[in-house]
């Protein structure tokens, strides 16, 4: 393919300005789920504010491609995230907890993320890798890829490579209904949960149903209640595109009128139109609105220009450097003396890459081991001998601390390290680094990399607990053996279910009480606590979770998020903090955020959790502002059991 320059400009420019428009108009109602009645007039908010949507692509642009250049890693997209992204709100969070715990991409992205794993925030950050690869598809969408791994996993990259896809391609296709069907066909699979939703989307506006009943049929088949989801807030994109039928204005307020992640829908709708149409199909009075420049609040960086142009300027240098690099085969022409490629060359990688594979989850716990596979790759021509060298965090141990190894030319070494936590230690962090180096003979480092197993938590587990009769009524049980074959049955509900009640103790509830009562110590390595695998009753029923960790220093003005789907009672230290007793879907903080402190050194959380329905969702998430709002990763787990 052949682009002109200032074509190529021109598109970018008007992709960018649609994407700010779309954040503007969609960010006062976001995440408002119901059908909603905008005009134009009436959704730009008085102040342009900031929006992740674009910031964490001006991040990708300034910190990945502009001092990485074209050849980055997920590794080098997760430490840039983690580093500058400011909004620690649902999978971002939690994605940087798992790099800062060691945890790279791509399980940063799944491990202890089962909430938002398939949410929003990757689709959304697909403009720069269709805007930097114009008229290459493929490539955009391997780029989409090795960003949505961070923080996702399957409908939610999907997302992110049909968006990218069509943003590729809109640059020599101007066929709406061509690109959607091409993107959808190539780069998400069939069985997926989003193919299926898309094609209900395109099958809706063939049948001639109007855009309300199109979204009550998507929301009916593929729905969900998070607002953040990508499935649903992709299918309504597409919508608004394919109903607004090429006019600017319309497709863009029923992105927004469509409701659920507003600010991603609109934005992404405004940037598709932009990159179709150019700059000449964005009305004058949607230019005037928006202005000329852009707003960055949610990543930590400074950009040297904040006028949309100039970022436009500085996509089409990058996209300029992929072309140079070999990456995409487009070939620009016209290009002006003063515009050239921006990225720093591609360096030549070392002749031996290390990797790491783990055995089930990166997380490890008392009385347990756990197995990594180290990949030691030669990609010379010649054979590499050298030493293998492990530091290995103080908690755990491995079964290989060094070895001597030769590499054949091109060929892998696959060697099996089995971690334990070490014996009679009182302590487990949450974060157990672990340093792996390969010197080649001859004193010369080769490579190195660095990797961890996140700590479980140690809890002692008492009960569960149950009633045959409702504590909440009778004093005593009302079903005795004279009654019973007497009378008849008196409650035929009590032979098939049982009673559990939240002001029942089962126990004394005093922390001197639960250190003497018979309980079972367990790992948890999931923040999500659903304790069917330890508790075979089947029913309903009651279960203590007693957690015992370490502080580092004393933390006054803290935060603790509490999920659940059912009743529960929670003390920290000895005090009572939460009586919860409604039922409802779980996610991590659908209840509670209460300010607490940590005092430095030793700290116990108990939860009281009731299990009326078929599971136990349960979770507890600690966080101080002062630490950036970051979920903490510096307890440590005290070892009891």
């Amino acid at each position: 393919m052949e682009l002109r320059y200032d074509n190529y400009l021109d598109k970018v420019y008007a992709g960018w300005i649609g994407k700010c428009i779309g954040g503007a108009i969609g960010f006062m109602q976001e995440n408002n789920k119901s059908v909603l009645h905008y005009t134009p007039d009436t959704a730009f908010p008085a102040t342009i504010p900031a929006n992740d949507d674009l910031d964490l692509q001006v991040l990708w642009l300034q910190e990945l491609l502009e001092k990485k250049g074209s050849h980055f890693t997920e590794r080098d997209v997760g430490e840039v995230f983690a580093k500058y992204n400011l909004l620690m709100a649902g999978e971002y969070s939690f994605a940087i907890r798992n790099i800062e715990l060691g945890i790279a991409p791509p399980l940063s992205g799944s491990y202890n993320n089962s909430f938002w794993k398939h949410s929003m925030g990757c689709p959304i950050r697909s403009e720069i890798w269709g805007f930097v690869c114009p008229g290459d598809p493929s490539a955009a969408a391997r780029y989409a890829r090795l960003d949505g791994v961070i923080d996702h996993v399957s409908e939610s990259i999907y997302g992110e490579q049909f968006y990218a896809a069509i943003e590729a391609m809109g640059f020599a296709e101007s066929d709406l209904r061509r690109l959607i069907e091409r993107a959808l066909t190539e780069f998400v699979p069939a069985e997926a949960k989003l193919h299926r939703g898309l094609r209900q989307v395109l099958r809706s506006y063939d049948e001639g149903a109007d855009w309300l009943t199109a979204r009550t049929t998507l929301l009916r088949k593929f729905g969900s209640s998070d607002a953040s989801d990508a499935v649903t807030n992709i299918g309504l994109t597409v919508m608004a595109l394919l109903y607004g039928e090429g006019d600017y204005g319309k497709t863009m307020m029923l992105a927004v009128n469509c409701g659920y992640d507003t600010d991603c829908t609109a934005a992404t709708a405004g940037a598709v139109l932009g990159v179709i149409g150019g700059m000449r199909a964005i009305p004058s009075w949607w230019l005037d609105k928006i202005g000329e420049d852009f707003v960055i609040g949610t990543v930590d960086i400074q950009r040297h220009s904040t006028k949309i142009v100039d970022l436009a300027k500085d996509t089409c240098a990058a996209g300029l450097s992929l072309a140079r690099d070999g990456v995409i085969a487009t070939r620009f022409s016209h290009v002006p003396p003063d515009v050239v490629p921006s990225l720093p060359l591609p360096r030549e990688p070392g002749p031996v890459a290390l990797d790491v594979r783990y055995d089930g989850l990166p997380s490890i716990g008392a009385d347990e081991t756990r197995t990594v596979t180290l990949s030691i790759v030669n990609r010379s021509d010649a054979a590499v001998s050298g030493s293998l060298k492990l530091d290995v965090a103080e908690a755990l141990r491995a079964d290989v601390s060094a070895a001597r190894l030769t590499l054949e030319p091109e060929g892998r070494i696959e060697l099996p390290i089995t971690f334990s936590v070490r014996p009679n230690i009182r302590l487990l962090p949450q974060r157990n680094l672990v340093k792996a180096s390969f010197a080649a003979d001859g004193g010369d480092l080769a490579a190195s990399l660095d990797f961890g197993l996140s700590g479980a938590a140690r809890v002692k587990l008492i009960g569960p607990f149950w009633d045959d009769y409702d504590t909440a009524v009778f004093d005593e049980n009302p079903y005795g053996e004279v009654t019973q074959k007497l009378n008849g049955i008196a409650d035929p509900f009590a032979m098939f279910n049982s009673f559990v009640n939240l002001d029942r103790p089962y126990v004394e509830e005093s922390d001197a009480s639960f250190d003497q009562a018979e309980g079972e110590y367990v790992n948890l390595h999931e923040d999500r606590i659903d304790l069917r695998a330890f508790a075979g009753y089947e029913g309903p029923c009651c279960i203590y979770v007693v957690h015992d960790f370490v502080v580092p220093e004393e933390r006054r003005e803290a935060e603790l998020f509490v999920g659940s789907n059912d009743e529960y009672r929670l003390w920290l230290n000895g005090e009572a903090l939460l009586d919860n007793r409604s039922s409802r879907h779980y996610m991590p903080f659908n209840q509670f955020r209460l300010d607490v402190t940590y005092r430095k050194g030793a700290n116990r959380i108990v939860a009281k959790l009731i299990r009326k329905g078929d599971r136990f969702d349960f979770s507890y998430l600690m966080r101080s502002p002062s630490l950036g709002f970051k979920w903490y990763v510096d307890l440590a787990h005290i070892l009891q059991g």
